[in-house]
């Protein structure tokens, strides 16, 4: 495995896993909080999180389309067509955060916790949601990266 590989495994992984304990830890624990303490949550998470997923998400879209052109570039066909597919899998990670996750995350940090909107619910039914397919997406990234960095 080269050194490129290596290094969109880990960034790929760490997108990945950092999204999957949000989706399975982080996110019922909040689910089991009092509104005003959710929003209170969600607030601060809102304001650190992006200092470290940003340029996680952008470092790994960079290595796993590296990698797909060095792939494609030495000939192995296969492993090009899954780092590719792997890329996508990222940017599509990227794109369901921005579209979807970023607007309601927007809306929610101008909200008081002690008085949300009537329809609170439906916003974190929505952000839930987007969440799952951005996950879903990091995920099926880690293992299609991995499938092409060992030629498989």
């Amino acid at each position: 495995m080269t050194a490129l590989a290596v290094v969109a495994l880990v960034l790929a992984g760490l997108v990945a896993g950092t999204m999957t304990v949000g989706l399975v830890a982080i996110r019922p624990a909040m689910h089991s909080l009092p509104v005003a303490s959710y929003i209170t949550v969600k607030q601060a998470f809102d304001a650190s999180y992006p200092r470290f997923m940003v340029p996680l998400q952008l470092a790994a879209l960079v290595a796993s389309l590296a990698l797909t052109v060095t792939a494609a570039v030495g000939d192995s066909t296969t492993s090009a067509a899954l780092a590719g597919v792997g890329f996508v899998s990222l940017l599509t990670n990227v794109i369901v955060t921005v579209r979807g996750d970023l607007p309601i995350n927007i809306a929610m940090a101008s909200w008081r916790p002690e008085e949300p909107p009537a329809d609170w619910e439906r916003h974190r039914v929505r952000w839930d949601r987007f969440n799952a397919i951005r996950t879903a997406a990091a995920v099926t990234a880690l293992v299609l990266l991995a499938a092409a960095a060992t030629g498989v």
